[in-house]
């Protein structure tokens, strides 16, 4: 089958390979989709959170086969697997779980003790264990979820990036009638204020120094967009809420973002991290203390795949338009590139049919 298998810093091959055998708990699936994550872009860019040592639960080193936000249709099956059928259409939950340790034992799957490899590469298939960027690709039956015959497998690829917007949603306790400001229009900020549109905030803010992003935070329905390059936040925000928002989402990552969420976020209100930070920051631990901020943070999801499906299948029109291009698998790199230098493109299919 052929596969792109990223080897290291800015080095991925389109080769073939052999198509493993599912294992006994495992299906194997016909990917249809797959899409390019941040996370794909660091890997390349930087080599970052690649398996240079072997990871403990894969024993997977480098080269790996990228991509962990994908769907397909399932071929084959183990013969432990009885839940998931040849023919079924699914989604896949990427995280790579012990499933006995004390985290995972108390379902936080995605806190597994024993998930991150010694160089810390990543607990996901596409990062320390062959993923989604192929033909073909073995996963854990239990982490095959399926999806309605009305959804495509292309909506099915982004069940992913969404429940980790979702996760946030739902650590944040947002409930109808709060108001929400989110840092960063990327895939997962869009992601999240659409979430937080649809779970009741009678008002959604925006954050992003792109035009080309907040035009993509309209097109979804985001109204409430500011540009910190020629906005003052703070003050807009302000003005129309003088107390703040209910909840900020940091999705950006990076500092300014952060001392922004600080100072629009009410007394008493809570700051949700979803981001991952390139570099340490700096917090004010005495001005949150004084105005009561609660700061939250997410790493990736447990249990959210089957809500984010039902969701997405109820919003199709909308979570349509977060995918802006769709390329064969030869075009991997080139997809990878798009997204750092376009800032029109959301979200990059990859489909080995093309």
């Amino acid at each position: 089958m052929k596969a792109a298998r990223i080897y290291g810093k800015q080095d991925i091959r389109i080769e073939d390979v052999e198509i493993p055998e599912p294992k006994d708990d495992q299906v194997q699936i016909k990917v249809k989709f797959v899409g390019i994550c941040g996370s794909d872009i660091h890997m390349y860019s930087e080599g970052l959170s690649l398996p240079y040592e072997k990871n403990p639960l894969t024993g997977k080193t480098v080269p790996i086969i990228e991509g962990h936000e994908f769907s397909g249709q399932v071929v084959k099956v183990g013969q432990d697997v009885h839940e998931v059928q040849v023919g079924d259409r699914i989604a896949v939950e990427p995280i790579l779980a012990c499933g006995h340790c004390r985290n995972c034992m108390k379902g936080l799957y995605n806190y597994c003790l024993h998930a991150v490899g010694p160089d810390g590469s990543g607990n996901f298939i596409g990062v320390s264990g062959d993923g989604g960027m192929a033909e073909y690709a073995n996963v854990e039956a239990k982490f095959a979820h399926k999806l309605p015959d009305e959804m495509g497998f292309d909506l099915g690829a982004l069940v992913e990036p969404t429940s980790v917007a979702y996760e946030g949603i739902k650590r944040s306790g947002l409930i109808e009638g709060q108001t929400v400001a989110v840092m960063g229009a990327g895939p997962i900020g869009l992601c999240t204020a659409i979430l937080a549109k649809i779970a009741g905030a009678t008002k959604v803010y925006i954050s992003d120094v792109s035009d080309v992003r907040l035009a993509k935070a309209k097109e979804v329905g985001i109204e409430n967009t500011l540009n910190p390059t020629k906005d003052d936040v703070v003050e807009k925000i302000h003005e129309d809420l003088p107390d703040g928002v209910d909840i900020a989402f940091e999705c950006a990552g990076v500092q300014a973002t952060f001392d922004t969420a600080t100072q629009i976020t009410t007394a008493t209100g809570l700051i949700q991290v979803d981001a991952l930070f390139g570099k340490s920051i700096e917090l004010d631990i005495n001005d949150a203390i004084m105005k009561g901020h609660n700061i939250h943070t997410t790493l990736g999801y447990e249990n959210a795949f089957p809500t984010v499906i039902n969701i997405i299948n109820s919003n199709q029109e909308i979570f349509q338009k977060m995918i802006t291009k769709k390329i064969s698998l030869d075009d991997t790199v080139e997809g990878i590139k798009s997204l750092q230098s376009d800032k029109s493109q959301v979200k990059v299919m990859i489909s080995p049919e093309m």
